[in-house]
């Protein structure tokens, strides 16, 4: 990373709050709203951080339109003798919502062995990854999707009608997690549009333009729009995404998610998402400390069959949070000048950086 000024997670986590109260939440919950979007800085997964695309630039600008709510409380639907329950998000804060709902879905699995919690009429909740830890922070595994705005053609379709509807899933392995974070699609389609504004290419197999062609190299925006990001598995293989995809709107569906196409946030400020967490206890059949142990054994056997550059899901992002932790987190100057923009609009003072 080039060109890059440490930012402590304390002061980064400290401005989001402040940034999120002055547009009149309760601290409560905007705190919760800042530690999400930090966590994903501090994994390294800055396109959900606090200066990422769907981060506190988009909080700012959609709550002035009317389009979130950050007032509103989310209401939460559970049968008696029930492990699954629901909850109404009333298109508030995202992170918040779904935060309950990760941790609704760890009470139930600590009283029934399972525990399932379904979203709706939600906002973007930052990355799943950081959901599926906090669960297995509580001795869970763990699973978190979420749908988003359409930006994608069904493997063998003409017209745009899914979202990247990422997946997370995780287990605790021994003293570690092992989590997967992944979109449904080829890529997110942010980088997509970072490239195209930066004039810098695009890889192959990833994107086609609005009359189906193939996009590659330095592509300008206007061609992404109305075009579609191909679905996991690619131009050959996209019928296993595509699938992968459908069955995460479907399984949502049930929970109160919407049963039309979600339009995307470039259509309307007014995108509403849905999201279902689970949470299973892991002890069900070998006492936890023997499970752990047995994970710990299968993990440590995955190793031997890689070499230095073999990484586990979830390994990169544990090495960037350990970094970060020790020395701030790195921030390029287009992050650094999201903040400033940020500031000026709410009169939040931006941190100082931790390295000239």
């Amino acid at each position: 990373m080039v060109n890059t000024k440490r930012i402590s997670p304390e002061a980064l986590t400290d401005f989001a709050t402040d940034v999120t109260k002055s547009l009149g939440a309760a601290a409560d919950r905007a705190r919760v709203t800042a530690e999400v979007l930090t966590a994903a800085d501090l994994r390294g997964i800055s396109s959900h951080g606090v200066a990422g695309g769907t981060g506190l630039r988009e909080l700012v600008d959609r709550s002035r339109l009317d389009a979130i709510d950050v007032t509103a409380l989310p209401e939460v639907k559970h049968k008696s003798g029930w492990a699954v329950a629901s909850i109404n998000a009333n298109g508030g804060l995202g992170a918040t919502a779904a935060m309950e709902a990760a941790q609704l879905a760890g009470d139930l699995a600590g009283e029934y062995g399972c525990g399932r919690v379904h979203v709706h009429d939600g906002n973007h909740f930052g990355a799943a990854c950081v959901y599926v830890e906090a669960l297995i922070a509580r001795g869970f595994a763990a699973r978190a999707t979420c749908t988003s705005g359409s930006w994608m053609m069904p493997y063998g379709g003409n017209r745009v009608r899914l979202g990247t509807n990422p997946i997370a899933w995780g287990l605790p392995c021994g003293d570690e997690a092992i989590v997967i974070d992944i979109a449904t699609t080829q890529r997110a389609v942010s980088p997509a549009i970072r490239a195209t504004r930066a004039g810098t290419p695009i890889p192959p197999d990833y994107f086609k333009d609005k009359d189906g062609n193939m996009l590659e190299g330095v592509v300008p925006y206007e061609s992404l729009l109305g075009g579609s990001v191909l679905p996991l598995g690619g131009e050959a293989f996209g019928y296993k995404g595509s699938g992968l995809n459908i069955l995460v709107e479907l399984d949502n569906v049930i929970g109160g998610g919407s049963t039309k196409r979600i339009k995307n946030m470039r259509e309307t400020p007014k995108s509403r998402v849905s999201q279902t967490f689970e949470a299973w206890r892991i002890d069900f059949l070998f006492p936890e400390e023997e499970v752990r142990r047995r994970l710990e054994e299968t993990v440590n056997d995955f190793r031997k069959y890689g070499g230095p550059e073999m990484l586990l899901p979830g390994e990169r992002e544990a090495r960037n949070m350990a970094d970060a932790k020790a020395n701030g987190i790195p921030y390029e100057e287009t992050q650094w000048e999201m903040l400033r923009g940020i500031s000026k609009d709410t009169g939040i003072e931006v941190p100082t950086s931790l390295s000239a």
